[in-house]
């Protein structure tokens, strides 16, 4: 990374660059906002107008990782950064780095660098298609974390929004969540709560190796955090969620998106010890039950049979006890028998948990 003042684009660079005054940022952030963009012109100056509205009591900065956009993101980045040098670091990313090419996601460069630059206690996450709702929703959460320190995050609830379609929205996660464990996350006993939601407490470096055949940043990020301690969630919409043509994840298929879960839920292997690993191995399980479900809704019966002799085979090599299993081999052949039950159980569940 090689810093500077305010400069002319470089996207046609082999590096990144840092378009930063340090001398005007603050020395100890409290807070760093790891915000990432790419080709998001017509969202971004709202993204980061959501930001500088906050209403904190402590300092903070904003790592902004512009992943060389063509359509006029870039240009707006490098505005916001003149006009507020006191707030912003921007990381104008080249497309042609060598070091992109050993990740799946083309991205991952962008969130692992972003993220890994940010100097706060805490690190909230932000995409630039995204926006931040309330101006104290920083404080607050800092609040909640600095009361508590058996807490490695905290979020909220986020509004989703399909874009011209705004009766097609609702709020994530839809039923009631209050303080959950990294083990509530690792067996899926919860559905995820929205990126743009989270605060999360810095710790240890993030180990990145193990997920370049994943397509997601954000996941592996909060759930390191949370191998720290538990999360809380906040019962207020303080997110606003764009769903979009041009989102990284949104516009796949369902049944993509459940293949890249499966692979994900794999990945986190390599950061998971030993003692969370049945309730990784269960949370795999469960992925494949929804990647089935979605094979079968396509109509693709064949492929949803091997991934059901997939998951009977995940089944088996999980040390929990034995009327767990069978609950979970019951899933997964409900789920290519009558698809739709695999839905409700899982709603069931998550009420049971609710109440618990």
């Amino acid at each position: 990374m090689r810093e500077g003042s305010i400069v002319a684009n470089s996207v046609n660079s082999d590096i990144d660059i840092e378009v930063s005054d340090h001398s005007r940022l603050p020395s100890a952030p409290v807070v760093s906002i790891s915000m990432i963009t790419y080709q998001h012109a017509g969202f971004i100056k709202e993204a980061l107008d959501s930001v500088l509205m906050q209403k904190v009591d402590f300092p903070y900065e904003i790592c902004l990782g512009e992943d060389g956009s063509t359509d006029g993101t870039r240009e707006i980045c490098l505005d916001y950064a003149r006009r507020h040098p006191d707030k912003i670091r921007l990381f104008l990313r080249s497309r042609t780095n060598p070091s992109r090419k050993s990740n799946k996601s083309f991205g991952r460069h962008n969130t692992a660098s972003t993220f890994d630059a940010c100097r706060g206690k805490y690190i909230a996450l932000l995409e630039g298609d995204d926006y931040w709702l309330h101006p104290h929703k920083l404080q607050l959460q800092v609040n909640q974390l600095e009361a508590d320190s058996s807490l490695a995050a905290s979020c909220h609830y986020a509004l989703a929004v399909m874009e011209n379609k705004p009766w097609a929205g609702g709020i994530i996660p839809d039923y009631s969540v209050d303080v959950f464990t990294v083990e509530n996350v690792l067996r899926r006993d919860i559905g995820n709560l929205h990126t743009s939601t989270w605060l999360l407490r810095r710790g240890r470096p993030m180990q990145w190796e193990g997920f370049r055949s994943s397509f997601f940043g954000d996941y592996p990020l909060i759930v390191w955090t949370m191998l720290q301690g538990k999360a809380q969630v906040l019962p207020h919409i303080w997110s606003m969620y764009r769903n979009h043509p041009k989102g990284g994840f949104s516009p796949l298929s369902q049944e993509v998106r459940c293949r890249e879960n499966v692979e994900l839920w794999k990945c986190l292997k390599s950061i998971v010890p030993r003692e969370l690993q049945s309730a990784l191995s269960i949370g795999v399980s469960r992925t494949l039950t929804m990647h089935i479900n979605s094979l079968v809704k396509a109509g693709k019966y064949r492929l949803a049979l091997g991934v059901l002799s997939e998951n009977l085979s995940e089944i088996a090599r999980i040390d929990c006890p034995a009327k767990e299993r069978n609950r979970l081999r019951l899933l997964a052949v409900e789920s290519i028998i009558v698809p739709h039950l695999a839905g409700l159980r899982r709603r069931w569940n998550e009420r049971r948990l609710k109440r618990s």
